[in-house]
């Protein structure tokens, strides 16, 4: 990778909360939650998915009708 080039991730999941450019991305994809580092643009949006690059990273989050749904985490996290 050159110097100055960022790395590109496709994940398929949920964004769980508001993606907000100065925000970091929480993400909810193969039963773990993923923090991205500041999101500083968010290229397009549609129903089944989602680019934004953050400092580090470009992102292409598929959410599509085959993603995980983010209920599963917490319906765990609050039985424990």
């Amino acid at each position: 990778m050159n110097k100055g080039e960022k790395a590109t991730r496709t994940l398929s999941g949920t964004l769980l909360c508001p993606l907000m450019v100065g925000e970091k991305a929480v993400i909810f994809h193969q039963g773990l939650i993923t923090r991205t580092s500041r999101v500083v643009d968010i290229h397009s949006r549609t129903a089944d998915e989602i680019r934004f690059e953050t400092l580090n990273t470009q992102y292409r989050l598929l959410t599509g009708p085959d993603c995980e749904p983010a209920e599963g985490c917490f319906s765990m996290a609050m039985a424990a």
